[in-house]
């Protein structure tokens, strides 16, 4: 059974980290575009460990902050975001991952959504979009992983049940 800061906590660190990625930081522009790649890292964590606990609306509604926030196209982050949460279900399906296979996962999937990404925005523009901040925000987000995801398995109230054990033991 899941207590309520179980059901919470997932919804409660996507918006936060959907928030502290529009704040403006003084950052120049090639790294601006880093920071929504943020809340990825927490969606992918959700949902390859706790899918149940993260409802399609949650990164939907994120993405949608984003959007509004950062005067983008609306729908490019959901799209990323539900993109995400797809591949994180899917890392869910490989049984026995350590925190290195997961960050592997991780790799794989931050690289998909990374390509996405780029082909959206060179669609929406009518011309290939620079490849330099999608770049940087590959690079980032992978060293960023392991301390977010370490940050959100202090929060999990229950950090060893994931659920893809159900799959190893069988049940």
């Amino acid at each position: 059974m899941t207590t309520l800061a179980g059901r919470v906590t997932p919804a409660v660190t996507v918006f936060i980290l959907a928030i502290l990625a529009v704040l403006p930081w003084g950052l120049p522009a090639h790294a601006r575009f880093v920071l929504p790649f943020l809340p990825v890292v927490a969606i992918h964590y959700w949902s390859s460990r706790h899918l149940e606990r993260l409802s399609a609306w949650v990164p939907f509604a994120a993405g949608i902050v984003v959007d509004v926030l950062t005067n983008g196209p609306l729908g490019y982050w959901p799209l990323i975001y539900l993109g995400a949460m797809m591949l994180g279900a899917d890392a869910q399906r490989m049984p026995g991952t350590g925190p290195a296979a997961r960050w592997a996962l991780f790799l794989a999937a931050l690289m998909g959504l990374v390509i996405a990404a780029w082909g959206v925005a060179s669609l929406y523009h009518l011309e290939f979009s620079d490849w330099r901040p999608f770049a940087w925000a590959l690079w980032i987000g992978a060293l960023s992983y392991p301390l977010v995801a370490f940050g959100l398995r202090a929060l999990d109230p229950e950090p060893q049940r994931a659920s893809n054990d159900r799959l190893v033991r069988g049940v």
